[in-house]
């Protein structure tokens, strides 16, 4: 479920798996060897589905990508981010 938002998680909490899923995996940049790797990873049995904001970092290539939705974009100079209410870029 993509999209859950930010949970602090406090010493001692045990994690369930839809805490993983849900909040744990969506505050991460996934890592992977190349696109091919990446690819890989998603959409067959047991494996997630791909989601609108989702971000990857790839090795090969020294490239962080987003996902629009539709397809995966390279994050590029001209890109600006708005992260509480500060615009990087």
């Amino acid at each position: 479920m993509a999209g859950a938002g930010a949970l602090l998680f406090a010493s001692g909490n045990v994690l369930t798996a839809a805490q993983v899923n849900t909040y744990l995996m969506d505050q991460t940049v996934m890592r992977f060897a190349d696109a091919t790797a990446r690819d890989a990873a998603f959409g067959g049995a047991g494996e997630p589905t791909l989601a609108e904001g989702m971000l990857c970092y790839l090795n090969d290539s020294n490239n962080l990508l987003y996902y629009t939705g539709t397809s995966w974009s390279a994050l590029g100079e001209d890109d600006q981010f708005v992260l509480s209410s500060q615009v990087f870029g």
